[in-house]
């Protein structure tokens, strides 16, 4: 007992300060969870799709598991073999009109996506 109680700990202090969740969350009130899916893959234009997650390009289409897929609009490096991105979405008004939009987290890298 005793055992488990000292392994949740410590898996929650890890979680809690190895990672950058206050500031992700606090830089994205406002916006809603849509999705949480497994990378797979990613495709840059003219060249062969590959396997795993070596963070976003202009223009770089990821591909999920269930077979959805999102692309880059910016530039940042991170690398890891099938993470896990949480999906963010927030409805804003531009001129009259109503857009949507996307940003997608990964190993506490933020990216923008459409």
């Amino acid at each position: 007992m005793l055992l488990g109680k000292v392994l949740f700990l410590s898996l929650f202090f890890t979680f809690l300060y190895g990672s950058n969740c206050t500031y992700i969350l606090k830089n994205h009130i406002g916006w809603t969870i849509v999705g949480s899916k497994i990378i797979q893959g990613y495709k840059d234009r003219g060249k062969p799709k590959k396997e795993g997650f070596e963070g976003c390009d202009y223009d770089r289409v990821i591909y999920f598991t269930d077979g959805t897929a999102v692309t880059c609009n910016m530039y940042g490096y991170s690398y890891a073999y099938m993470p896990t991105a949480i999906i963010l979405a927030k409805s804003v008004k531009y001129k009259g009109k109503n857009y949507t939009l996307y940003k997608m987290i990964v190993s506490d890298n933020e990216y923008d996506i459409r």
